[in-house]
């Protein structure tokens, strides 16, 4: 059942993607990018990839002019990353596409489901106590 529900957003989600010029791997990246994540290492990890391809994804974005490579201050063998201007303006709309896809398959529930189903869904994403 997971399953289905992760496949049929993921699958809304992608067409609305590719009309905003973005693949779901480019706007995971850019999500990771808006919510502080600033290093590739971190990146590559998140995205459950190698390094390499988040070089080739960065070359991307940045050719685009939605992400900039900095010079960490603190380690100048390392480098930062920045969303630029049109870069948060596209993480942001990305944000907002997610939120509607997920908004309208909850829509199709009554209130009453829409309560239970994020009952249920808090409950099953809780983090157990060790």
């Amino acid at each position: 059942m997971g399953y289905a529900l992760t496949h049929a957003l993921y699958t809304e989600a992608k067409e609305l993607l590719v009309k905003e010029g973005l693949s779901p791997r480019k706007a995971h990246l850019l999500g990771l990018l808006a919510k502080g994540v600033d290093l590739p290492s971190q990146l590559a990890e998140l995205l459950e990839v190698h390094p390499s391809q988040v070089s080739h994804l960065l070359a991307a974005l940045e050719e685009e002019g939605l992400v900039k490579r900095s010079p960490d201050p603190q380690d100048r063998r390392k480098v930062k990353l920045f969303l630029t201007p049109k870069g948060r303006e596209a993480a942001a709309r990305t944000e907002a596409l997610w939120l509607a896809v997920f908004g309208r398959r909850l829509a199709r529930l009554s209130p009453e489901e829409q309560a239970a189903f994020l009952r249920i869904l808090r409950k099953l994403t809780e983090v157990e106590d060790a």
